[in-house]
């Protein structure tokens, strides 16, 4: 008998079943006379038992008799259930702030609007179910009828959270049929889309949005300025402006620091698009953290005026950064590193170099020469490595200094594995150091992309791996934990290693013939300036203070646009300042419930948050180890007003195309939504299950009879007929 379920979530059900006998039927012909036969035995008992307890007894060996011959017959049970399935359209609108941007009189959004809201849209999936999302940095549930007033606001566009938002809360993934996403595709924050797109197995059609069409604006693309300067020095902080619709009018550049204006300049608009230069500088008089900010005075008929102010932050420092060379001996490297940290005049660089066991042309050794300087040891020999000096650079990192190790042949073949360095060294060498000669091609590492020293913004390509190759690199044993490769060679080997070691940092260089990386790059379309920034910037984040404390906390960086992810990185050390694994760190911010930040082995710790409104965060780090405390950090960012969203409000079709291949659906511009929705075709469909249980194979039928007979058994001996 066909049974139908209730419809419910776009699904009506049929379900049946059927009985059939597949042995020999004879049997059944025999289960009559075998009941009547039963019934004749218990006609007449010794003794006499009371009809009631005659009945039962006879039921239960009839029930036997009659359940052991159906199973002569094998009886098979077939079952079928069938199902109706409406399809589910997922429908992603995006509300990001660059929906506001108009083609003519009509906004993206409401040329979005347009297409939901017309009847032949809603005729073509009235067969299937369809929910709505709206999307900016973040996706929520969204009912069609209300796109017209939805809010433009965010602070990004994350298409790829959108999509995997819409889907988690999809309990019956297989009646999805295809995500349809009205976007411009100006994907700016989060985990690329194309990529997340092969991973959904569910096709995508994609209705691009507006064009190359940009708003009249004007924006500060960037503010830049150094990570340090000094009192009394010039510290310069460029501007970069661009603009649409404005070709030929002057407008305003102004410079301040919180609300004190420092400078500011006139600047005559070029074509759309182009970007313009301004270049300020200031003479910090006071030591510490500055922000600077730099404002275009607001021009009428701007799309937005958030991206007309863009911060710089700075750290001023008291005096010039003294750093001592120590060196092995007069080498190329040595010439190069003197010529690449004087190139700038916030360094004091002196040298002594090494002519005789305990000798050196610029002066006697002593301790002393190593207060106040952070130092970079080049080539190092015995007595360097192995003498008083070393046991002297250990206690001067400990306390708080910089070291930066630069290898060569006399380091390789001098290194011992009792040497007092082999404690700061962050990588692990049992003896002589083997030099593995070859071309050395430099890229680098995961970790090195977020580390302040060889930092490169997301979207910018490695400009290490446009450098010359290394003659051969250093072979060690291992990392010790708690290091950080900054720069590895094509085949993944550390190259330039940094870890912290007591309060001072070290950096190691794991290769010589550094010079011939700025020599041979030094040609048309080289980048001899990458190598060269390197070791200036390797020196001063060695020179920066390291805050003290078994918890050391940082931002990835000091200020941050609207709409950008903040990352928290986190250093935790036990009592002898080595890296603490297994510890809970949490970071509040005001206003926020503290989160948790993962683990990233030895000592390491990161976390994101976002969705932060613009304003200037406080933030406070505490870490524990089984519950108990071991220290807590804190530390200040800004978020701009400026979001990433505004940095660049152009469609980008050709993403859109990107995700819909990857996904196995398809791109179109919205002015062809009919055809796209001719090839989602959502339809019902019938899904029909079926299954064939064989009754007689199991044990169980047996054992059913046996525990009949063993009842009837026992009531029989009850009755004292056994």
């Amino acid at each position: 008998m066909w049974t139908p379920l209730p419809a419910w979530a776009g699904v009506s059900e049929w379900s049946d079943s059927h009985l059939q006998l597949a042995g020999p039927r004879v049997f059944l012909v025999l289960l009559p006379f075998l009941l009547a036969f039963v019934y004749w035995v218990y006609q007449r008992t010794y003794p006499q038992v009371d009809p009631k307890r005659r009945m039962v007894l006879v039921a239960l060996r009839a029930a036997a008799v009659a359940l052991l011959t159906m199973v002569l017959c094998e009886p098979v049970l077939t079952w079928w259930h069938q199902q109706v399935i409406r399809p589910l359209v997922l429908v992603l609108v995006d509300t990001s702030p660059s929906m506001r941007v108009a083609d003519g009189p009509v906004t993206r959004l409401q040329q979005a609007v347009a297409v939901l809201g017309d009847e032949r849209w809603s005729a073509r999936l009235q067969q299937a179910e369809v929910r709505a999302w709206g999307f900016a940095e973040s996706a929520y549930p969204l009912a069609l009828d209300t796109v017209a007033t939805a809010s433009t606001r965010g602070q990004a566009t994350n298409i790829g959270r959108a999509l995997a938002a819409s889907l988690e809360v999809v309990t019956e993934r297989e009646r999805v049929q295809g995500v349809v996403l009205f976007s411009d595709g100006g994907h700016n924050l989060g985990r690329d889309p194309v990529q997340l797109g092969a991973e959904l197995g569910v096709p995508v059609y994609a209705l691009g949005v507006g064009g190359a069409e940009v708003p009249v604006d004007v924006q500060l693309v960037d503010v830049r300025t150094a990570e340090t300067g000094y009192i009394g020095q010039s510290q310069p902080i460029d501007a970069e402006v661009r603009s649409w619709g404005y070709e030929g009018q002057r407008v305003e550049v102004q410079l301040y620091e919180g609300e004190r204006l420092l400078q500011r300049q006139l600047l005559l608009l070029a074509g759309d698009g182009q970007v313009q230069r301004v270049s300020f500088a200031v003479t910090p008089q006071q030591a510490g953290p500055r922000i600077f900010r730099v404002a275009i005075a607001s021009v009428p008929g701007e799309f937005a005026t958030a991206d007309n102010e863009a911060l710089a932050f700075t750290h001023i420092l008291a005096g010039r950064t003294r750093v001592l060379l120590l060196a092995g001996g007069p080498s190329e490297d040595l010439a190069f590193l003197r010529r690449s940290l004087s190139a700038d005049s916030s360094w004091v660089v002196e040298a002594m170099i090494q002519r005789e066991p305990d000798a050196f042309y610029g002066g006697a050794w002593s301790p002393a020469v190593l207060q106040g300087r952070d130092v970079v040891l080049v080539n190092p020999g015995e007595w360097l490595l192995n003498g008083p000096p070393a046991t002297a650079l250990v206690q001067h990192v400990y306390a708080g200094a910089g070291l930066l190790v630069v290898g060569g042949p006399k380091m390789a073949r001098a290194w011992r594995a009792d040497s007092p360095l082999a404690a700061l060294m962050p990588l692990q060498v049992a003896g002589p150091v083997p030099f593995v000669p070859g071309e050395v091609l430099l890229r680098l590492s995961a970790g090195g992309r977020h580390h302040p020293v060889v930092r490169q913004p997301a979207g910018v390509d490695d400009p290490w791996l446009r450098l010359p190759p290394l003659p051969g690199y250093f072979r060690t044993a291992q990392q010790r934990p708690g290091t950080t490769v900054l720069v590895e060679s094509a085949g993944g080997e550390p190259v330039v290693v940094v870890s912290a070691y007591g309060a001072g940092k070290v950096i190691a260089a794991l290769s010589a013939s550094f010079w011939r990386l700025d020599l041979m790059s030094s040609g048309v379309d080289g980048q001899p300036q990458t190598i060269r920034t390197f070791w200036r910037d390797a020196a001063k984040w060695l020179a920066l203070d390291t805050p003290g404390g078994r918890v050391r906390a940082s931002t990835e960086r000091p200020v941050f646009r609207a709409g950008e992810e903040v990352v928290f990185a986190v250093q935790v050390f036990d009592e002898l300042l080595k890296p603490q694994p297994g510890a809970t760190v949490q970071v509040a911010l005001a206003g926020r419930e503290a989160f948790d930040l993962q683990s990233q082995g030895a000592g390491h710790y990161r976390g994101v948050a976002s969705g932060l409104a613009p304003g200037t965060y406080e933030y406070e780090v505490w870490a524990a180890v089984d519950q108990a405390a071991i220290g807590t950090a804190t530390g200040r960012f800004v978020v701009e007003e400026y979001s990433i969203e505004l940095g660049d409000l152009r469609a980008d079709p050709l993403l859109l195309g990107e995700l819909a291949r990857a996904s196995g659906g398809r791109a179109y511009s919205l002015a062809d939504w009919e055809d796209m929705l001719e090839q989602l075709a959502p339809r019902k469909r019938w899904v029909e299950k079926a299954g064939v249980l064989p009754l007689w194979g199991p044990l169980w039928p047996a054992l059913l009879a046996i525990a009949l007979l063993a009842v009837e058994w026992f009531g029989r001996k009850r009755s004292g007929m056994i």
